[in-house]
């Protein structure tokens, strides 16, 4: 992995804006496996070192239950609570994107681009 550089967050802060405002999404965090931010674009009431840091958690833990199941690979968690959603999808070893989805998304604009923009991500991650 290259250092991450100001020019490289920009782009990565872009590109999770850019989902954000396409879905309608209430928030968007790239997070390292470990619960490390990358970049985040949610809400500033929410606690974001937690937040990311629940999130990895929860990956972490649903791969441990794929592993037994046949030891398959997990792609997305999709959590619903109350009126919002959380989904976590899987970038790559590394790193993890987590969806605060609301009633007003359109979570499927971003569905059917997801391997299109994880691929931008990872393009200025690495």
């Amino acid at each position: 992995m290259s250092k991450m550089d100001h020019s490289n967050l920009h782009q990565l802060n872009l590109i999770l804006d850019e989902i954000r405002q396409i879905g309608k999404l209430e928030g968007i965090l790239l997070t390292y496996r470990d619960g490390g931010l990358i970049v985040e674009n949610i809400s500033k009431d929410i606690d974001r070192k937690k937040f990311a840091s629940m999130c990895a958690s929860v990956l972490e833990s649903a791969e441990e239950l794929g592993r037994t199941i046949d030891d398959r690979n997990i792609k997305k968690i999709v959590t619903e609570i109350d009126k919002k959603s959380i989904l976590i999808i899987k970038c790559d070893d590394k790193t993890f994107l987590t969806l605060i989805i609301n009633d007003e998304s359109k979570i499927g604009l971003i569905l059917d681009q997801l391997e299109t923009y994880i691929q931008r991500i990872l393009d200025e991650f690495y």
